[in-house]
């Protein structure tokens, strides 16, 4: 069952996906960022909730619900960014762990995919802290940029 989407949230996704996609200039990982980012449920559920309390905000009221509405506003969009970080971590370690397997199914070519892995663990390596809360560090510690 599929479930309606205001424009705001799904124009707020798109926005993650692009932003963060263009962060890397490897096409293999630049790729698998932008459609992993646009495509997460998790994500997608976080920005419908902030675009509904954005909405929510023009409900005529005094200035202490509005203040109200608008911290959760600023909450929830903080939280939806933290989870379009963690998403980013998880197509990092999906370029590492099937940049491989791209080669040998003929998708990319060898050095567009060492190139890809190096930028994807170079993220990593300086966003740690995302990728243990993502749970990929463990994924991609077996892994070489060979692979």
């Amino acid at each position: 069952m599929s479930r309606h989407r205001s424009r705001t949230s799904q124009q707020r996704q798109s926005e993650f996906a692009a932003s963060f996609a263009c962060e890397f200039d490897a096409a293999a990982v630049h790729n698998t960022v932008w459609e992993t980012v646009d495509e997460d449920a998790e994500l997608a559920r976080l920005c419908d909730a902030a675009a509904a309390a954005d909405e929510a905000l023009d409900i005529r009221g005094d200035e202490a619900f509005a203040a109200k509405l608008d911290e959760a506003w600023g909450r929830l969009g903080w939280v939806a960014r933290q989870r379009a970080l963690e998403v980013v971590a998880e197509a990092c370690a999906v370029v590492i762990t099937d940049g491989g397997q791209w080669i040998e199914d003929g998708h990319w070519d060898a050095g567009d995919i060492t190139d890809a892995q190096t930028e994807a663990r170079d993220w990593i390596a300086t966003h740690t802290e995302i990728a243990e809360r993502a749970g990929v560090l463990t994924d991609i510690s077996t892994h070489t940029v060979d692979d």
